[in-house]
């Protein structure tokens, strides 16, 4: 089994400031909002901090007390921002409306020109900044930002490969942010430079160009022989080393099914893990709680059953707690691990 590097994780995106309305209200109903700061790589690296790795964070934020608060808090969880460029004028914000049994959950992005989006590749000097790393993780979120950090990402992983630095991408596709065929020009150049890729629900067809007839969210279980062959498919034409996916029944807001698929390419492997019946709190994270536990399990060199059962039951525990932080150990997740209902047959 394919396994992660020492050293310190290095997860590179966009902390946005988080506006949620009061619970069970809508933006157009609520007095006020609940504040969070989150986004993708930021969870990640929260995460991973909070389960006891040893994990770092790059971002470009304003010099004001907004983003000031933002980096104390990755901070009081342990997480090292002393990387964080600071430079232009505002911080990306999102408002995250949960959504309620057939009413979806709903995100209105306002990025347009924060600090992130406006920096050039030129900024990021990725020989300084890979000092010490181990392990370098990004999602498909931070290249689709703006051609410019797309630049930046194909930048850092040549840098990783040159230096040794292992390299762990969620596709993590985001349609309002790029069209697929945006996506597919971008991401079939990284890919080549990735070890470990998440892709999940409708990632890979979207972002890849790999159709294997999966991306249901009412029936994805059934259709995880699909998974398998995308995983196979992404690992021959760009070279990854392991391929691993969330796998969903979601039934309504509140209520689902929850699966992890793990392929290494190494041994031609399949391990599934058992499925986990889930009432959902809030829908924000989990795919970021789920890479965070993979990459966790992967630093620790763990057997193939317990990895896809320790990252899945990381990001169902995520579905319980509110905010984009993952706020869960290790023995919470390893005690979450061992009530699936039954492992499945992996094909």
């Amino acid at each position: 089994m394919y396994s992660l590097p020492g050293g310190q994780v290095l997860s590179f995106g966009e902390l946005m400031m988080r506006l949620s309305p009061q619970v069970g209200l809508r933006v157009e109903q609520t007095p006020s909002f609940d504040v969070n700061f989150g986004g993708a790589e930021a969870n990640v690296a929260s995460s991973l901090a909070y389960q006891g790795d040893d994990a770092a964070y790059l971002t470009v934020l304003p010099q004001n007390r907004l983003a000031d608060r933002a980096l104390r808090g990755l901070r009081a969880l342990g997480v090292d921002t002393s990387r964080v460029l600071r430079a232009g004028d505002r911080m990306g914000m999102y408002v995250f409306e949960p959504g309620s049994s057939e009413r979806p959950n709903s995100v209105v992005y306002d990025r347009k020109y924060s600090a992130m989006s406006m920096a050039s590749a030129e900024d990021f000097g990725w020989d300084a900044l890979l000092d010490g790393v181990g392990t370098f993780y990004v999602s498909g979120i931070t290249p689709a930002i703006s051609p410019e950090l797309a630049l930046a990402c194909r930048q850092a992983l040549v840098a990783c490969r040159e230096r040794g630095v292992a390299t762990v991408c969620d596709l993590n596709y985001r349609g309002k942010m790029w069209a697929p065929e945006q996506a597919q020009a971008v991401m079939r150049e990284l890919l080549p430079y990735v070890d470990v890729c998440i892709a999940n629900d409708e990632d890979a067809s979207a972002s890849l160009g790999i159709d294997e007839g999966v991306g249901s969210l009412e029936h994805g279980i059934e259709e995880t022989e699909g998974y398998v062959r995308v995983a196979r498919d992404v690992c021959e034409r760009f070279g990854c080393k392991v391929v691993a996916s969330v796998i969903r029944d979601i039934r309504s807001v509140e209520d689902s099914d929850w699966m992890g698929m793990l392929y290494d390419a190494g041994s031609d492997e399949v391990t599934l893990s058992p499925v986990h019946h889930v009432h959902v709190l809030e829908g924000v994270g989990a795919g970021d709680a789920f890479g965070a536990g993979l990459v966790h399990a992967l630093l620790a060199g763990w057997a193939e059953q317990e990895t896809i059962d320790y990252a899945i039951a990381a990001s169902v525990l995520k579905l319980g707690v509110r905010g984009d932080t993952n706020y869960v150990t290790e023995a919470e997740i390893r005690a979450a691990a061992s009530k699936g209902s039954g492992a499945r047959v992996a094909r």
